[in-house]
């Protein structure tokens, strides 16, 4: 049986905003079969479907610098992988580790400056943490007594007040 062209665009919105195909399926009254053929149809097309739906739940899940800050997060693990994998694997030859940390640095380095690029207000706020952090820091070291005075003044500051 041949469906509305707006049955195929309401499985494709309901995916997009979330729900797995098999769900937008059955709220669009259609069978699990079809919803997968017309997936895949619009794959052949160029209409990458989880692409989309992807983008639609970074967007919907806090927006774009949210987004960024996971992007983020996902390349600094990934380094953090790559040198654990070096450091453990005995049969690296020096050169081939040596590449490998240089292709990394080039990468992170890259993603820094996209970072910037994108959101000077996070590199700023990231320079900013790190002030305090290291102010905050040395006064409990100098001043162990003052340290619960320097967490309280912290924590409102964090709050916004000042």
């Amino acid at each position: 049986m041949a469906h509305p062209k707006e049955t195929q665009l309401a499985l494709r919105a309901a995916f997009l905003s979330g729900s797995p195909l098999e769900l937008a399926a059955v709220q669009c009254g259609i069978g699990s079969a079809t919803a997968r053929r017309w997936k895949a149809d619009a794959l052949a097309q160029g209409d990458d479907w989880d692409k989309f739906q992807k983008a639609s739940l970074i967007v919907a899940g806090g927006g774009f610098d949210a987004a960024m800050g996971r992007v983020a997060a996902a390349v600094i693990l990934r380094a953090e992988a790559i040198m654990e994998q070096l450091g453990a694997d005995d049969e690296v030859d020096a050169v081939s580790a040596a590449k490998a940390i240089a292709s990394l640095a080039d990468s992170l380095g890259k993603a820094k400056a996209a970072m910037r690029a994108i959101a000077p207000e996070l590199d700023q706020l990231a320079i900013e943490t790190s002030a305090v952090k290291a102010y905050c820091e040395l006064l409990m070291r100098l001043h162990p007594t003052s340290g619960e005075a320097a967490l309280s003044a912290l924590e409102a500051y964090s709050r916004g007040e000042r």
